[in-house]
């Protein structure tokens, strides 16, 4: 052991071994500065590490443009290999690089972890459908255009109603239905208290614009004492028609009214048990009637017959008015019963099942619409 106040040194030959000979030197403290110049040392200090870390930028490279560490050398640089298909973004990197001093032998090869631990690599987007949908740029003013010329044209409209729809991919399932000849969106919107279920909201509606979806939207309002507010939000998200129940609002005309203001397509609907005579003092603001043949928001309901008899005497009142104005049918609508409905004056279904639910949602489609054709030009003979 070394005298006290004395450090002993043992030397090492070239292998590292001890050769036993050893050397002792004084142990003097370190001096400890003034206490008038603690701030000075503090400040070179300070500068000591900014003149390090810019001698290191000068050295090494400025940091990349989207990395959160600048890599140490190139030796340690992490490798990151381009991602494939199906496989997650790599956006943390940890690697392990063999550094090796050959002026010391007595120092291994070992490995040591980098000490750019965490790099971010951007996500690359590899589905050609998703940067196409994402590339379409939505004008709301045009999409409303278009929606304004496909309600006021002589076709037969068909609604598929998207809450019956595999929601997991939803929009896949718009676009395969709106390929197939479909001609409007049908969103049904219920709040949990006008009827049992509850289903979407307004940024349901922004989120298909905003991914690109430029088909009309008809959403279909079943709620109570929020109506107005609800019109509104719509409004804003994208929505072209919107319609909603006598028995959720506490101002019939200035609803409509609201509807109107935004520019969009103004419609009621009507229950299988409204009354029609509802329909009298407010045809000159309306431009859909949908006339409901199940009560909203109820599980296993069956198609209520009486539907025919109240779209003929709707399709009265239309007539009467002069004006444009779609009769809109929704609940069970399918095979059985389009020509039935359209005979009686319905010229807009909304159906849900019968596409969602069949192989070919152009093949379903197509066949609905020819029934209903086939079932106006027989009633016009």
């Amino acid at each position: 052991p070394a005298p006290p106040g004395m450090h002993l040194y043992h030397r090492h030959d070239d292998r590292g071994q001890d050769r036993g000979e050893h050397t002792t030197t004084a142990a003097l403290p370190w001096p400890s500065p003034p206490s008038g110049s603690r701030l000075a040392a503090a400040l070179l200090r300070t500068v000591g590490v900014v003149c390090c870390t810019a001698a290191a930028v000068c050295l090494l490279g400025p940091p990349p443009a989207h990395g959160l560490a600048a890599p140490v050398s190139a030796a340690i640089a992490p490798q990151v290999a381009p991602r494939s298909r199906g496989q997650p973004d790599q956006k943390i990197s940890r690697t392990f690089a063999s550094v090796q001093k050959p002026s010391d032998r007595r120092m291994r090869s070992r490995s040591i972890p980098s000490l750019q631990l965490l790099q971010f690599v951007p996500p690359v987007s590899t589905s050609p459908s998703r940067r196409a949908v994402v590339s379409r740029a939505v004008d709301p003013q045009i999409v409303q255009q278009r929606a304004n010329e496909v309600l006021e044209s002589d076709k037969i409209l068909i609604a598929p109603a998207i809450q019956t729809a595999n929601l997991a991919f939803l929009g896949p399932e718009i676009e395969k239905a709106m390929s197939g000849g479909a001609d409007v969106i049908h969103c049904d919107i219920m709040d949990g208290h006008f009827t049992e279920k509850l289903t979407f909201g307004p940024m349901f509606v922004k989120s298909l614009r905003k991914n690109g979806i430029t088909a009309p939207i008809d959403v279909h309002i079943m709620a109570v004492d929020i109506v107005d507010h609800l019109i509104e939000e719509f409004a804003d998200a994208g929505a072209n028609y919107i319609t909603f129940h006598p028995e959720g609002t506490m101002h019939l005309d200035r609803s409509l009214s609201l509807i109107k203001s935004k520019g969009l397509k103004a419609g009621v609907v009507i229950n299988p048990g409204t009354p029609i005579y509802i329909l009298e003092n407010i045809m000159d603001k309306v431009d859909i009637i949908l006339l409901m043949s199940v009560n909203p928001g109820f599980k296993s309901q069956g198609f209520q017959d009486i539907t025919y008899t109240k779209a003929q005497r709707i399709n009265k009142l239309i007539k009467e008015s002069g004006r444009k104005i779609r009769l809109e049918v929704d609940g069970r609508v399918g095979a059985k019963n389009i020509e039935k409905l359209a005979a009686a004056g319905i010229d807009m279904f909304v159906v849900g099942g019968s596409i969602f639910n069949s192989d070919d949602y152009g093949r379903a489609i197509t066949e609905l619409r020819d029934l209903a054709q086939r079932a106006v030009a027989t009633a016009s003979i």
